[in-house]
């Protein structure tokens, strides 16, 4: 409900601003321009001096009135994309070409083995998406079984991770390039990289609560509160943990892989 409720706001506002644009800009120019020609012809039919120049003076054909939408560079991250919110999905602007493709597989594939590595030498319980596909009644599940569950559970966490890069404009040159041409040698380099990291993942972590979520609801048929029974308690506690799981294990190895592609681009001082 938090993503929608800040969706709604945010096409809200987009919405003023436009309105504020086609409609009471013009409108308040042509009031502008019919207040100062009445000021014109006053100043002109005055037979005292001083009261032409102090008409003069209040002359409305100068008025500054103030913009009521956002100025050109008061933008999320200054840049003229977030004027419309849909068209960081539609059209985005994506600098580097492999970097989505990257990430896919870093959010699918390094992500959830780190993760699988890290509960087995823990001892932990699997979690529940880990359960081979096709049981086949042995005692020991043979290998590769565990591979398809593997990476159907991490294309999920990919998807959400593409679409809150989007959200979040995390494949602009800003967000993963610190070099001399984009930075020039002012300020932390790395505040760009760091907090547009953190938008994605916020957005993604936000999918990922609605989609388990809706998993439940597609489960039990309806929405499960806890105290119900011992079974749904149990469920609940179950999904949180994994839940908790995937978010940190993704934000490590996402934010670690984002880090290291932006320190690729500063290069060596050369004399």
């Amino acid at each position: 409900m938090g993503v929608m409720k800040s969706a709604v706001i945010s096409f809200l506002v987009v919405g003023f601003i436009q309105y504020s644009d086609a409609y009471v800009q013009p409108r308040l120019s042509r009031a502008t321009k019919q207040q100062g020609a009445q000021w014109n012809y006053w100043s002109k039919t005055a037979d005292d001096n001083s009261l032409s120049s102090v008409a003069s003076s209040f002359s409305f054909s100068k008025l500054k009135y103030t913009r009521l939408c956002a100025s050109d560079s008061d933008n999320n991250n200054d840049t003229d994309a977030s004027s419309n919110i849909l068209s960081r999905f539609t059209s985005p602007r994506i600098d580097d070409r492999g970097l989505p493709l990257a990430d896919a597989l870093v959010a699918q594939i390094v992500a959830p083995s780190f993760q699988i590595l890290w509960l087995s030498l823990a001892g932990a319980p699997r979690p529940t998406w880990l359960a081979p596909i096709f049981s086949s009644g042995q005692l020991f599940a043979t290998r590769g079984s565990l591979l398809a569950p593997t990476l159907i559970h991490g294309a999920g966490l990919a998807s959400c991770w593409i679409a809150g890069a989007l959200a979040g404009r995390a494949f602009e040159t800003e967000a993963f390039d610190v070099s001399d041409e984009v930075y020039d040698g002012q300020g932390f380099r790395y505040g760009s990289v760091i907090g547009r990291t953190l938008q994605a993942g916020a957005f993604a972590t936000g999918l990922l609560i609605m989609s388990t979520q809706c998993d439940l609801f597609l489960e039990y048929g309806r929405y499960v509160q806890p105290g119900e029974s011992e079974e749904i308690d149990l469920r609940l506690l179950t999904a949180l943990v994994e839940l908790i799981n995937d978010i940190f294990f993704e934000f490590a190895a996402l934010f670690g892989w984002r880090i290291y592609r932006a320190s690729v681009t500063v290069r060596p001082d050369r004399d």
